[in-house]
């Protein structure tokens, strides 16, 4: 991931000011401690600034209306901060008056135009300090210098060099002891690279020295992190290695040319690579126009918002995909050692006969225990001719009550080897239904559909506890849960269900009496169908195949090169129960092999690009 820089908040800064300039606050939002919306409003309509201070995704830009009703609405559990309340208090019905970005650094002052109580105007500022895990949004009076809010407050305890809190007079961070790259004069950037030349050719220590050109920049200039001093150096042509660099004999021009662009380019384009390992606002990249690495966008605010809600909505979809295999692995070692236990009780029971042969044994032969017997020798009726038996007796009981005894020990036996059966098939039974979660975990291509297997899972677990009251019904959002659909080479709409609860949403609401359904034979796996419109009879071949294909993927036996796919009408599908959802039986079909190795149908392969 690539951090927010003073580069991009330039040109970001550059695209936002013109719609922001002039116009009042209607609204502020607080996304989290650390975020905040502000809705502008103008003749023309809304505009909508994001402020992020995170540590990770700090950053600055316009956000659009349909995002911020999605997913930038104010959560309830921050609506009241005394950070929002102060904001609003001060800024609702003020106006933007001014944007101001120091060159070169990662700090935004905005200006607002604010009347009091009394009618009073004043200029409050709120800075926006997007530095990593010291980023900050801090709320201070021009005229007085003096901080209202912040979004974090900082302690002497905290840091030494700069406290920030309420009544305390505003500051700017501390600069470091080295020229910013936006601001360097030829002759220090002349000066500094002649130095490096000079250590270079005499070979002084190489410690001294950084031993690439994109190193050396970071290390001598403030103001450009990793990946823009990456690509400086890249659009140069020359060497990343110093020692191979500096023989260039135009090496400190051509470096300080760029360095010089840097500092007073206006024209930005801005893309961002399809893996999200970086982005631009200036395409010095070799090979940008390449659109199947990179996307292009039209605005860096366009860009900037997208970038860091993909790598956010990524990372969300990495740490809930790990936790739910986390918890399918642990539920998955549960069952088996249920399956062992339970497996070993069975194994254990398997000599009951011997207990009722016994006691069987005693009874016959009552006749030849004497008073305090310890063990009876007799014929085995159940063996071999001739074959004999030796039984151990308790010499406290009788013959009757020795039987008695065997009989009980039979009887608690069959119990425990009833139970542990039982036991052992249900947890079989549930082993095979957590795998195929485990599986489906694994198919999920975005943080939504992880989302509702993870539904799945607590549904399930609240359903295995002892019932004490009756269930809510089900919130209707959650039974409008997006089926995944894809269009046919002949045009045909398929639909696909990924989890239980989907394949039992495509049945009980998709369906329609002459529609195509099709699941892999014998094996676990998602329900496809295939809408039959009202004036058409039955589909293409064609379709029935690439929709054969998707239920082959999709499943258990998708491993296998050959995979066999039955196929009917849905009015001969029939569901199990609702206890069971995803369950069905099904009668007039019909069977498709269907080779899982050849290439699959292009309108399938955005379905398994992820």
């Amino acid at each position: 991931m690539q951090p927010f820089d003073a580069l991009t908040m330039r040109a970001v800064l550059s695209e936002a000011k013109p719609l922001l300039i002039g116009r009042k606050v209607d609204k502020v939002y607080q996304n989290a401690r650390d975020e905040i919306v502000f809705s502008m409003r103008a003749k023309a309509g809304m505009t909508n600034l994001l402020l992020s201070a995170q540590s990770a995704y700090g950053r600055i830009c316009l956000v659009r209306q349909a995002q911020l009703n999605q997913s930038d609405k104010p959560k309830p559990n921050h609506s009241q901060s005394q950070f929002l309340l102060l904001l609003r208090r001060h800024l609702t019905s003020s106006t933007l008056v001014g944007i101001e970005q120091p060159t070169g650094e990662r700090t935004a002052d905005l200006i607002f135009s604010c009347t009091d109580e009394v009618g009073g105007t004043s200029l409050k500022i709120l800075t926006a300090e997007v530095m990593g895990r010291h980023s900050n949004l801090i709320f201070w009076d021009k005229n007085t210098e003096k901080i209202l809010t912040a979004s974090h407050v900082v302690t002497q305890e905290m840091s030494r060099q700069r406290e920030v809190a309420a009544g305390l007079r505003f500051v700017r961070p501390p600069k470091q002891d080295k020229p910013n790259i936006f601001t360097v004069s030829k002759e220090d950037f002349f000066a500094r690279a002649d130095d490096l030349i000079e250590k270079v050719q005499q070979d002084v220590g190489a410690p001294l020295i950084a031993p690439t050109v994109e190193q050396w920049l970071i290390t001598t200039f403030t103001g450009l992190g990793r990946q823009l001093s990456e690509e400086l150096v890249a659009s140069t042509g020359l060497k990343s290695s110093i020692q191979e660099a500096v023989k260039d004999s135009n090496f400190k021009t051509i470096l300080w040319e760029k360095s010089l662009a840097l500092q007073t380019t206006d024209h930005f384009k801005p893309a961002m690579r399809l893996d999200l390992s970086r982005y631009t606002v200036l395409s010095w990249w070799a090979g940008v126009e390449d659109e199947s690495v990179w996307r292009p966008f039209p605005s860096a605010n366009d860009m900037v918002d997208e970038y860091y809600k993909s790598v956010e909505n990524r990372e969300q979809f990495q740490q809930l995909r790990e936790r739910l295999r986390s918890e399918l692995k642990n539920e998955i070692e549960k069952l088996e050692n249920r399956i062992s236990a339970a497996s070993q009780h069975v194994t254990a029971a398997e000599d009951l006969d011997q207990l009722k042969r016994s006691g069987d044994l005693i009874l016959a032969h009552l006749n030849e225990i004497k008073p305090g017997q310890e063990t009876l020798q007799c014929a085995n009726l159940y063996g071999e001719n001739g074959a004999t038996q030796t039984i151990k007796l308790n010499p406290n009981l009788n013959g009757s009550q020795n039987a008695q005894f065997f009989y009980r020990q039979f009887a608690k036996s069959r119990s425990r080897l009833t139970a542990a059966s039982a036991a052992c098939a249900e947890a079989t039974k549930r082993l095979e239904t957590v795998r195929g979660q485990s599986e489906a975990v694994e198919r999920a291509a975005d943080s939504e559909e992880l989302r509702r297997l993870k539904d799945n899972l607590i549904g399930r677990k609240q359903s295995e506890l002892p019932k004490t009251a009756p269930a809510k019904p089900n919130d209707k959002k959650k039974s409008k849960a997006k089926i995944l659909s894809l269009t046919s080479s002949d045009g045909w709409t398929i639909y696909v269900g990924r989890n239980r609860h989907e394949n039992d949403q495509l049945l009980s609401r998709l369906a329609q009496p002459n529609d195509l359904w099709l699941h892999v034979l014998g094996q676990g796996g998602a329900h496809v169908l295939i809408k039959v419109p009202a004036s058409k009879q039955e589909p293409p071949l064609n379709t029935i195949k690439e929709a054969a294909q998707v239920a082959a993927r999709l499943s258990k036996a998708s491993t296998g090169s050959k995979v066999r796919v039955v196929y009917t009408q849905c009015k001969h599908v029939k569901k199990l129960g609702k206890d069971k959802p995803g369950l069905v039986r099904y009668e007039n079909e019909k069977t498709l092999e269907i080779d899982t190795s050849t290439p699959m149908p292009k309108c399938m392969k955005t379905l398994f690009s992820n």
